[in-house]
């Protein structure tokens, strides 16, 4: 019994540590307006109705509105070689699970003259940020270090890379 009691006392403070207060946890009530109304259409169409109806499709959610020079800049982007290269490669890696995203992480504002174009993995949790680029007025792109807070020429960065 007595070469028993250590394994028994783990085993109890793991449950009883596991079964802690979970306040940290959130929960979601609300159910958004597009699926309560696809669940109400639902209901109607389960009536006496044999025939099948098609269910309205729910719009995709976009939290920002890109302007045409905004989607340019990142087309700009998708066109060097660095980024279409490591595109190439996580999707090949990930056997098409994985991409990359292009997004503006910045406008231009009266602190900064150039937008800020990043370039991310999506990994279906978090977006991983491989590159940041600056696209300035003149559409003269930039590689931007955040490691040494450093801004680059494409040529610059090109080369530092070697």
């Amino acid at each position: 019994m007595k070469k028993y009691a250590p394994i028994t006392a783990i085993l109890l403070t793991s449950l009883l540590l596991s079964c802690g207060d979970n306040q940290d946890e959130k929960k979601i009530s609300e159910v958004p307006v597009e699926s309560q109304n696809i669940k109400e259409e639902l209901k109607q169409d389960s009536g006496d109705s044999k025939e099948k109806k098609e269910t309205k499709k729910p719009k995709e959610d976009t939290h920002v509105k890109i302007t045409n020079t905004e989607d340019q800049l990142i087309s700009k982007v998708w066109q060097l070689p660095e980024v279409k290269a490591l595109s190439d490669k996580i999707e090949r890696e990930s056997k098409g699970k994985r991409h990359l995203v292009g997004r503006i992480s910045s406008q231009p504002s009266d602190d900064q003259e150039y937008y800020g174009v990043s370039v991310a993995e999506d990994n279906g949790e978090a977006l991983a940020t491989y590159f940041e680029f600056r696209i300035y007025p003149d559409k003269s792109i930039y590689y931007y270090d955040p490691v040494e807070d450093q801004e680059l020429s494409l040529k610059e960065w090109r080369a530092q890379k070697k």
